[in-house]
């Protein structure tokens, strides 16, 4: 299609100096740009379609002509059906879907470029089934390892080596040059140590309770491990994915967010289902999260599998020929057995003039230079990177994030003292309802944020103003949730449900926004003599964050044992995550108007890659 395009525009007149231009390379000349030529001229050939190309003069013309009608018809009637499938969500008929319809399968095409989305997709899908494996276990893990085996929780040493490999994985993924790689890795990790968990009773059963005691701590921390690991390449590719299509990242961030809670609502019931199904047997409950994160792995290969194993290998190359003709330019290759020892430098003029062909177009056109020798001066371009010492890297790192980056982490970084652990809510409710209604709330919770994130994020990314306001508003309804239990006047099960369905509010407004507001200043690409940071940068931001989700959790017992002590009971740390809120909320309306938080051409640069006939 691009030779077929290329021959549209052959009109053009060509250089007198071209015309008839004959590019001699003598058997002395170099071997290696001999190869380039022919290998860019077989290239073009194997994804040509067979047209009688006329021998002489223009014996052929006519047949040529109405081949390449034929072609250009086709390929515009391709690309408006592309165009119109795009447009209307309709399939391939060009029958559009019924507005909700077609709303609800805009949601699941966060980006534009259609490659990019299929990725995106394969990674919030991937997502998904990872969180159904662990809530599945997870669901009855502690009540098992409880009650039938006496062994204590690691949940504490678990999450600690979680957040020390998210802070790890996206720099090695940086330092190998793929973090698909690492992700696919962790995902594999992932699906190696859920069968230890059925395995808890054999190992119990044969070894004794100290090593099924060892068994369990390695399998825990294995688990937590691996989530740890996928996370920031994961984010890394996101941020990718979302610069190469043009767009904001935030509705691939709301996508990923409502799948992967729709994940944990599924993962519960199924092990619920499962359970019952099983007669209460824990083993076989534990056995059914294996199936999940082996359907991930598969899902991910399958999707990346030219970034894991390269490009698909092309076919041998033909023997060189004497003589090749294309268009008005006649190109003569030297003999295979042409001596190595014998090699010299090619014609500089042909040489000028194929390089001042090949700068004329992207498409291999009669009269224009083959695609190999852009793709060796894109190489000698890489070649020339500039060599830099250790300081001057670091330097280029520091100044690779922007202050719009630092001004972001620090809104999101005073919002999570807001965030402390799930108990402290738990401990509140208690006190108030009975223990039997304290898992609806969470499921409350979860519904929320699985129907309201991606919807509110597609929002949040067609503005810098909309991810402002959502962020604010999501902000006043974390002050609302704690206000409703923090307040003696609200102390009721009413009451601890609205708190729960307002924090669900508050995370669908804000838990993806937030992370892509932060990724939206992430340095992304190749940074000249340092190499990608993408994956660095997601990594350190999370340890950053991680560090201060521990200081919030210590600060919000602190406060609660203030007032209890006060007696007033275990509100002070919801008195203190609406101070924390309102904190956020004036240091986020402070750099939208004195800051770079409200500069829209900081986000994205809305330049949208034309789509290839």
């Amino acid at each position: 299609m691009v030779l077929a395009s290329g021959l549209a525009r052959a009109p053009a007149p060509m250089p007198a100096a071209l015309s008839h231009r004959r590019l001699l390379i003598p058997a002395t000349g170099a071997a290696a740009a001999a190869g380039a030529l022919r290998n860019g001229l077989t290239a073009c050939r194997s994804r040509a379609p067979r047209l009688p190309w006329p021998s002489t003069g223009g014996a052929g013309a006519g047949p040529v002509r109405k081949n390449l009608r034929n072609i250009t018809v086709r390929a515009q009637a391709a690309a408006a059906a592309d165009n119109g499938d795009s447009g209307s969500g309709g399939g391939s008929t060009g029958k559009p879907l019924p507005a909700p319809l077609a709303k609800l399968a805009a949601l699941f095409r966060p980006l534009s470029d259609e490659r990019c989305n299929s990725k995106l997709l394969a990674l919030a899908v991937g997502q998904m089934l990872c969180s159904i494996a662990t809530l599945i276990h997870d669901s009855y893990l502690p009540l098992y390892v409880h009650e039938e085996l006496g062994i204590g929780a690691v949940q504490g040493a678990a999450q600690f080596l979680c957040q020390l490999s998210k802070g790890v994985s996206g720099v090695v993924g940086d330092i190998l040059g793929s973090q698909t790689r690492v992700l696919v890795f962790g995902t594999l990790l992932t699906f190696a140590c859920k069968p230890m968990f059925a395995l808890l009773s054999s190992v119990y059963g044969v070894f004794g309770v100290t090593a099924c005691l060892y068994w369990f701590f390695v399998a825990k921390l294995l688990d937590r491990l691996s989530k740890g690991i996928r996370e920031a390449p994961t984010k890394a590719v996101m941020n990718e994915l979302a610069k190469e299509s043009g767009d904001a990242p935030d509705a691939a961030y709301g996508l990923r967010q409502s799948l992967a809670t729709a994940g944990m609502l599924i993962g519960s019931t199924v092990a619920a289902v499962t359970f019952a199904a099983t007669g209460s047997n824990y083993i076989l409950t534990f056995a059914v999260a294996a199936v999940p994160p082996g359907l991930a792995l598969a899902w991910l290969v399958t999707n990346f599998r030219e970034e894991l194993f390269g490009p698909p290998h092309s076919p041998p190359l033909p023997p060189p020929v004497q003589s090749s003709t294309i268009g008005s330019i006649s190109i003569d290759l030297p003999p295979a057995s042409a001596a190595p020892s014998a090699m010299g430098s090619m014609d500089s003029a042909a040489a000028g003039a194929a390089a001042a062909a090949a700068a004329g177009g992207g498409g291999f056109t009669p009269g224009a230079a083959p695609p190999s020798l852009i793709q060796a001066a894109e190489a000698a371009a890489a070649a020339a990177e500039p060599k830099l010492s250790w300081w001057e890297k670091g330097v280029a790192i520091v100044k690779s994030f922007q202050p719009a980056y630092w001004q972001a982490l620090a809104v999101v970084a005073v919002l999570y003292f807001a965030r402390f652990d799930a108990s402290f809510l738990s401990l509140r409710a208690k006190a108030v309802m009975p223990k039997s209604l304290l898992p609806m709330l969470t499921l409350v919770n979860m519904l929320a944020q699985t129907i309201l994130t991606a919807p509110l994020a597609r929002i949040s990314g067609a503005s810098v103003s909309n991810r402002n306001r959502l962020l604010l508003a999501g902000f006043a309804c974390m002050v609302a949730a704690d206000l409703l239990f923090a307040l003696p006047a609200t102390a009721s099960p009413a009451g601890m449900f609205g708190g729960a369905a307002f924090i669900g509010l508050h995370m669908a407004m804000t838990h993806a926004i937030t992370i892509s507001m932060i990724s939206s200043y992430m340095p992304t690409g190749v940074i000249p003599g340092v190499g990608r940071l993408s994956g660095t940068a997601v990594s350190f931001t999370d340890l950053l964050l991680g560090f201060v989700l521990a200081a919030s959790n210590a600060v919000a017992g602190i406060l609660a044992d203030l007032t209890r002590a006060a007696g007033y009971g275990n509100v002070g740390c919801f008195l203190g995550g609406a101070a924390a809120c309102v904190l956020s909320g004036l240091l986020l309306l402070a750099f939208e108007r004195w800051g770079d938080l409200g500069k829209p051409e900081l986000v994205v640069a809305r330049t949208r890659k034309a789509k290839a006939a």
